[in-house]
């Protein structure tokens, strides 16, 4: 008997796991980490400055909001809907320390609010990006800047396309 509420425990936790990951990936992208040497790029990129707020939609294992914290002294608040990445991204924030200056939120990030924010970095499908445009219109205050690893978004003109060289993934920059 114990076995059998035992199975049925860990058939709900991997439920959870795998469908909150298939959720995630279905409505903006699935979990691809963005390579680590164009982490600091894209931060550089996007000029952040100490104590700024910067939002990392879809965070996964929450290494932007690590790289934000510590190198450049900012504020992050990560948004992950997959509970995995969640997780991972919970425990890495916990263990380096960095809970006074990173917040992660378990949620759907077309329903937080964005007003705060400084800088908004996004590793989304291209469909996620066009669903993002009229969120980010409406509420990105005047000089908010939005930074998009590898897709651009259609219906912005990117204030700088960064691309190195030929075997670079794309970054582009866009400002409110």
């Amino acid at each position: 008997m114990i076995d059998f509420f035992i199975f049925l425990l860990l058939f709900f936790l991997v439920m959870i796991v795998f469908g909150s990951a298939a959720i995630a990936g279905l409505s903006a992208a699935p979990y691809v980490p963005t390579q680590g040497k164009d982490v600091k790029r894209i931060l550089q990129i996007a000029g952040l400055k100490p104590n700024q707020l910067v939002y990392d939609l879809g965070c996964g294992d929450g290494r932007f909001l690590v790289a934000a914290a510590k190198h450049f002294k900012a504020k992050a608040i990560g948004i992950e809907m997959s509970v995995l990445p969640y997780l991972i991204s919970r425990l890495k924030i916990q263990f380096l320390g960095l809970n006074n200056k990173v917040k992660i939120k378990f949620a759907d990030f077309y329903k937080v609010d964005l007003k705060k924010a400084d800088v908004i970095v996004c590793f989304l499908t291209p469909q996620a990006m066009k669903k993002l445009s009229p969120k980010f219109k409406k509420e990105l205050k005047s000089g908010a800047k939005i930074v998009s690893y590898a897709f651009p978004m259609k219906d912005w003109k990117p204030h700088l396309k960064d691309k190195p060289h030929k075997r670079a993934v794309s970054v582009y920059l866009y400002q409110n």
